[in-house]
């Protein structure tokens, strides 16, 4: 039995209710609390290492500059030096260091334990904790479209990445998994794009809506879903967001789950994962069925080179 944990970035509490957005209010739902260390708002690379980790910024590493990574240690220097400067400003600087020297920022990683480190527990596309391309590529498709790209590629890219994130997680619910987490950047990319754009903004959280009911649906007796988000969106259309700038992010992170309850603060989820993984963990801590080992053809594989 499995628990889905799936970190819907900027999924917004208002916007779900706005939205009327059926698909993702699970058994229980309702807002989480979330918070801001280096920024005045809620900063994805910070919240999401919390939530997997259960400790603030200041233990688990991934804050200010530790929210990126360079190998040259010059630009590493300048990461650190720019981590209280605001996320436009940080991306906007790394898309000029990207273009005049080649280099790439990596997203931070925190070597603090998390859920994904229990028994029988994977991760993917993780802010703070696994491997953050995915991430990186949806910022990509923000900046391109700032500079043009037509709506339809960006989101053909979007949606393409977003299902493939909701099939691993699918995936896992047919392996002996106790915790599955994985994050999709699809409603903060389409958040930031459509912020005054509510036809365009409903559409997107429909898509994602639809991605979620497939996964719930997909669920056996015994497992969980955990849906969450670390922060919201406002938007130019809806009325508590009067006044305010739109495409930033608001304080109206979420939480839904297929139980009877949901965590109370992205300070809790990993409690609140650990407690029902526990419940339904399968065959204890002992070898899983099908878990005897594969006998490969090492000497073929080695004559076409997949093997040193």
């Amino acid at each position: 039995m499995t628990v889905i944990v799936l970190a819907l970035d900027a999924l917004d509490a208002g916007l779900v209710e706005h939205f009327d957005l059926e698909d993702v209010r699970l058994e229980s739902s309702g807002e989480l609390e979330t918070f801001a260390r280096t920024q005045d708002l809620p900063y994805t690379p910070e919240v999401w290492a919390t939530v997997a980790t259960g400790l603030p910024p200041a233990d688990h590493g991934v804050t200010g500059g530790g929210t990126s990574e360079w190998d040259n240690p010059v630009l590493e220097g300048l990461s650190r030096v720019s981590g209280r400067l605001d996320e436009s400003t940080r991306g906007t600087l790394g898309k000029v260091v990207r273009s005049r020297t080649g280099e790439r920022e990596r997203i931070g990683r925190t070597d603090a334990e998390s859920m994904f480190d229990a028994d029988r527990a994977v991760v993917h596309n993780w802010p703070g904790v696994d491997d953050g391309r995915p991430l990186q590529r949806a910022w990509d498709l923000m900046n391109a479209v700032a500079q043009g790209m037509p709506r339809s590629e960006f989101e053909r890219e979007l949606f393409g990445q977003c299902a493939q994130q909701f099939a691993w997680a699918r995936e896992m619910l047919r392996h002996p998994v106790s915790i599955a987490g994985v994050h999709v950047h699809a409603l903060d990319a389409a958040g930031h794009a459509y912020a005054d754009d509510e036809d365009a903004l409903r559409r997107a959280y429909a898509r994602v809506g639809g991605f979620v009911r497939e996964l719930a649906d997909a669920l056996e007796e015994g497992d969980d879903l955990l849906v969450c988000s670390d922060h919201g969106m406002r938007a130019a259309f809806y009325p508590p967001d009067a006044g305010e700038n739109p495409a930033t992010h608001s304080w109206r992170a979420y939480a839904s789950s297929t139980t009877a309850s949901v965590p109370a603060s992205v300070f809790d989820v990993r409690e609140w994962v650990e407690s029902r993984a526990r419940r339904t963990r399968v065959g204890g801590s002992g070898p899983a069925a099908g878990d005897e080992a594969i006998d490969l053809p090492t000497d073929h594989l080695r004559e076409l080179g997949y093997l040193d």
